[in-house]
């Protein structure tokens, strides 16, 4: 039988939004009804390029028993209180990185109960995307035998460079590590399971920024967070990795995220886009060899979505869940409270379940029962 579409709601219709939007009124599941900002027009524009979605209030779109799922696409000071509010609601949320800016907003968010069968999920989603699915079914298949650990490096100079508008990049709730550097962690997380223990340390050697584009080049700005972080992360597996997040770097040739095993070792593509070559190599090879993945696996701002509406329809499992993108998240705030000695995280999450190997009968990645394409 067909499954009844997810009604969504939109909150926050900047220009990230246009990107999921693009994905998700491809997904049959995906039904938006509502769009929401505090500029009205921006709302009004978004709904526009919708088959049935309407401008709305948040009031009116919390009111709104219909909906089922807000994908909460504000800026990140506001991520954490909308989606406390819509829970609170009885609504699933699905929400913009980073899920809170704060210990205790984290803290206080995920003490917030979901009502009635309600989900909590975030981004980013590219660890269900076609590189990084490629890179699980080699290390599930023991490619590279035992992971033994990894290193990632998110290594530029800065937004600056190349955005006219910086700031909202070096503000709390951002920064090289909590607006760039969570793809590098939520992808070790996906292909090599929950953080146990991590030794953090940074530094802000040039709070002072100069906008390089845009009719402000040559203006300048003070940084509010550290703009250079490392870390040592100890995975529960007892796999070893290293983290560098900066926006200190003019020029790199370190790879963007590599896994070691006693096998062999996978090379894997910048963690902030879905797709690009994945690399192996074993020790029964000398060469570098490339991991095939199909063209049509899931791509794109969005499949986080799609990923969580299935789960509501009792279709699949969530795998972007809260706890996850919590422990993400608290693995991120040990990193910027440098201690001495380790600091042992929670235990919030397991390691997410793969996306299927290749399309399912019906065409579907995420299950096999809807049919979705």
């Amino acid at each position: 039988m067909p499954v009844p579409p997810v009604r969504c709601a939109v909150v926050g219709c900047g220009n990230v939004s246009a990107k999921y939007l693009r994905t998700l009124t491809r997904a049959p599941i995906i039904d938006i009804v509502a769009c929401c900002d505090s500029i009205p027009e921006r709302a009004r524009r978004l709904a526009a390029s919708c088959a049935r979605a309407v401008p709305a209030s948040l009031p009116e779109t919390l009111r709104d028993a219909s909906i089922e799922l807000v994908i909460n696409l504000t800026p990140p000071r506001w991520h954490a209180g909308i989606t406390r509010q819509a829970l609170e609601a009885g609504k699933s949320v699905y929400t913009e990185k980073p899920l809170a800016a704060s210990a205790t907003e984290l803290d206080e968010l995920l003490a917030t109960a979901p009502v009635d069968g309600a989900l909590l999920g975030g981004a980013p989603d590219t660890a269900l995307g076609a590189a990084a699915q490629a890179a699980r079914r080699a290390i599930d298949g023991g490619l590279i035998g035992h992971p033994l650990g990894a290193a990632a490096a998110l290594l530029t100079p800065g937004h600056e460079r190349s955005c006219p508008t910086p700031e909202v990049f070096y503000r709390p709730g951002a920064g090289p590590l909590l607006d760039m550097g969570v793809y590098y962690l939520s992808m070790l997380v996906g292909l090599l399971g929950p953080v146990r223990d991590v030794v953090g340390t940074h530094r802000r050697p040039s709070p002072l920024r100069s906008i390089d584009t845009g009719p402000r080049a040559g203006e300048t700005f003070l940084a509010d967070v550290p703009t250079h972080l490392a870390a040592l992360l100890e995975f529960e597996t007892g796999a070893v990795a290293t983290l560098t997040a900066s926006f200190e770097v003019w020029g790199t040739r370190i790879p963007h995220l590599e896994i070691f095993g006693t096998e062999g070792t996978l090379a894997i593509p910048d963690p902030n886009f879905y797709t690009g070559k994945v690399r192996l190599r074993t020790a029964r090879s000398p060469r570098w060899t490339t991991v095939s993945y199909p063209a049509d696996a899931p791509q794109g701002r969005g499949i986080g979505v799609i990923d969580m509406a299935h789960a509501l329809r009792g279709l699949t499992e969530q795998r972007l869940t809260g706890e996850l993108v919590g422990h993400v998240m608290e693995t991120m705030l040990a990193i910027e409270t440098p201690e001495t000695s380790p600091v042992r995280l929670r235990a919030r999450c397991d390691r997410p379940a793969p996306l299927g190997a290749a399309p399912y009968a019906t065409g579907c990645w995420w299950c096999d029962r809807c049919g979705d394409p």
